[in-house]
């Protein structure tokens, strides 16, 4: 009897191990949904935020190291359902309160308006914008500093620390 399960585990495990990698083969990361799909407004509004937040200088910005994706990504996986709802349901939030303050939409100000736009928002009373902004703003700086292009060209990340020296002579 033990035979004939064990027979059955290896039939199983030989099939996994062939349909697996052959399934994995056709997958890319474009495949992969990233996030809430957003109506075009909403989703140049989001990425006009995230660079004015961490615009290209003589560095990358965050649109260049993919900030965007990141946010969206963590929001699909770190929010609850309401959270995500309450999230979202802001962006055009950010449109009306630019268009109150400054006379119109906020991708029509100048970069100037728009940093002050932004710490306008981060100092409102309103707690839904206020409570977007800060969401937004930290989980942009979290995909910012985590990108490889941030690791490794400013905070000196090295993959595999240390040198081993094997064929070292050892003094008595």
């Amino acid at each position: 009897m033990k035979r004939r399960n064990l027979l059955k585990n290896l039939t199983l495990g030989t099939a996994a191990m062939v349909a697996v990698p052959a399934w994995a083969k056709n997958w890319s990361k474009t495949d992969l949904p990233l996030g809430k799909a957003l109506a075009p407004a909403d989703e140049a509004l989001l990425t006009d935020i995230i660079d004015t937040l961490i615009p290209k200088t003589d560095t990358p910005g965050a649109i260049e190291l993919g900030v965007e994706k990141f946010v969206k990504a963590m929001l699909d996986a770190m929010q609850t359902e309401e959270e995500q709802k309450a999230f979202y349901a802001q962006i055009p939030a950010v449109d009306a309160f630019a268009k109150r303050k400054f006379g119109s939409a906020f991708s029509s100000l100048t970069v100037n308006q728009k940093v002050e736009c932004l710490g306008m928002i981060e100092t409102n009373e309103n707690q839904d914008l206020k409570k977007f902004f800060g969401t937004l703003k930290y989980y942009s700086i979290q995909g910012y500093t985590g990108s490889e292009w941030y690791m490794t060209e400013k905070a000196g990340y090295e993959y595999a620390p240390g040198y081993g020296y094997g064929c070292v002579d050892i003094e008595q």
